[in-house]
């Protein structure tokens, strides 16, 4: 009973914070002009979890099934009337509401951590709705389709790979050689990134220390393919220094953790390597 309660606390506790969200996004409207505010998506989640609590009780998933095809009519029909009403179609905020009963129905029958997490994710993805048009209106389709293509190089490509050499020498291992691939292209992707927020100096730097937290090879490698077509190529040289630099440090970390007595003897060569 405990645990029960537990959960259904967390499917509130969802449901309020994805309501403070839509309630402050809307906190100038007149009072009872609001279809969903903080009370109701606090509901939603309530009910997402006392009805998935029910149909656990029951043994009926049927239940679940039909207590979310009921709360998103009569959700989506409120939402109908109040967007014919103000002339507004967004349909943001019934997706929100499903998700809010559906993450509440998870908390109790299945992880609650993943409902929170979902939950959390949730509630920032409504409210970074004007850095994402911004980000939209800024977006042209030559940095869509490197996009695009990073992503199908990562999720698609990358899992279909064999992960085992194919040679008799076993160097060559399909997988590890498009993950360095896929490294370095996504380092070239964030350096690009990290130049139009930031600018070109201090992109490099940004792309460069968070490229070495992953391979200071990749950095290396993606820096000087970029410094072939660039005539400031003093800058890359720079750049990749201090991703081997963070790369040396990161090592004594990792050996400072694991191995505490062995870093007094790989100190002093590691902090000078790092810092010729």
């Amino acid at each position: 009973m405990d645990t029960l309660i537990a959960r259904l606390g967390v499917a509130l506790a969802i449901g309020l914070l994805v309501g403070l969200e839509r309630g402050w996004r809307e906190r100038d409207a007149p009072d009872r002009s609001r279809t969903a505010g903080i009370r109701t998506f606090g509901i939603a989640g309530l009910l997402g979890g006392l009805v998935a609590a029910l149909a656990e009780a029951l043994n009926a998933m049927s239940v679940l099934v039909a207590g979310f095809l009921a709360f998103a009519g009569i959700f989506a029909w409120y939402k109908a009337r109040e967007a014919a009403h103000d002339e507004d179609f967004s349909v943001t905020t019934v997706i929100a509401g499903l998700a809010v009963f559906t993450l509440g129905a998870l908390c109790v029958a299945g992880d609650f951590r993943v409902a929170a997490a979902g939950g959390a994710a949730l509630a920032a993805l409504l409210a970074s709705r004007e850095i994402l048009h911004g980000l939209l209106k800024r977006l042209t389709w030559t940095e869509l389709r490197s996009a695009l293509v990073l992503a199908v190089m990562t999720a698609i490509i990358l899992p279909l790979l064999p992960d085992r050499p194919f040679d008799p020498w076993g160097g060559f291992n399909p997988r590890e050689i498009w993950l360095l691939t896929v490294l370095m292209a996504s380092i070239s992707f964030v350096g690009y990134v990290a130049g139009r927020v930031f600018g070109n100096a201090r992109g490099l730097i940004v792309s460069a220390l968070a490229g070495a937290v992953v391979s200071s090879t990749a950095v290396t490698l993606s820096l000087a393919r970029t410094a072939n077509r660039s005539d400031n190529s003093l800058s890359f040289a720079g750049a990749a220094s201090l991703a081997a630099m963070i790369s040396i440090l990161r090592v004594c970390l990792v050996v400072l953790i694991l191995a505490p007595p062995v870093t007094a003897y790989i100190a002093i060569p590691a902090l000078a390597a790092a810092l010729t």
